[in-house]
């Protein structure tokens, strides 16, 4: 029975998914799910609550994964006092990020696109957050002194991070695709910052 169980809730989150990706979260129908899954709406009810329980169920595994990937990285960047390795760093970690979200890049355009009303609707906003706060110390750890970084900035540049890989997630762009792209992120940034903090080849 244990096994039998296991085998419908795993068909259960697949068709869920396959009808958030597919409707949203509000459009999206319990009773098609059920019936996608032949199964009643009641085993949805029994197994996950409601409609957002069932969503959560889907992306939870996916996001929780890739907070603890980007918590790791970020505390990793911190522990460094030079600027080029703090860089390499966070761009080792960009690659780590990207890897992951492609493994599950279904659950991660649920999440950036289709989770309104549930849970999941901030989370976007979440990783914004941590990487804003990182960013702080970044530009008063390695400002020449000179140059000053207000938050208003970093608060944009941080949120602005995090929409680049919503757009690549929401334009279906490929791993190798979305690879390029980010790499030429990073190349852009890194001048950026060397210029806004008065970074030159003799302070590295």
């Amino acid at each position: 029975m244990r096994h039998e169980a296991a085998g419908v809730t795993e068909i259960l989150l697949d068709s869920a998914k396959n009808e958030f990706l597919e409707y949203g979260f509000h459009d999206a129908s319990l009773r098609r799910v059920a019936a996608k899954s032949g199964v009643s709406t009641n085993s949805i009810y029994t197994r996950f609550h409601d409609k957002t329980g069932l969503f959560g169920a889907v992306v939870k595994e996916a996001a929780d994964g890739l907070m603890e990937i980007y918590l790791n990285s970020i505390s990793e960047a911190k522990e460094t006092f030079d600027v080029k390795q703090a860089m390499q760093i966070g761009g080792e970690g960009t690659d780590i990020v990207l890897k992951y979200i492609y493994k599950y890049k279904d659950e991660f355009k649920l999440i950036f696109c289709c989770s309104v009303g549930t849970e999941y609707e901030n989370y976007f906003d979440k990783l914004a957050a941590i990487e804003e706060n990182y960013y702080r110390q970044f530009a008063k750890q390695f400002s020449d002194g000179k140059h000053s970084v207000d938050d208003f900035f970093i608060h944009v540049y941080c949120t602005t991070g995090w929409q680049y890989v919503y757009e690549i997630v929401s334009h279906d762009k490929s791993y190798e695709e979305a690879k390029e792209y980010m790499d030429n992120v990073r190349t852009f940034n890194y001048a950026g910052w060397k210029a806004v903090l008065g970074i030159t080849e003799e302070s590295k």
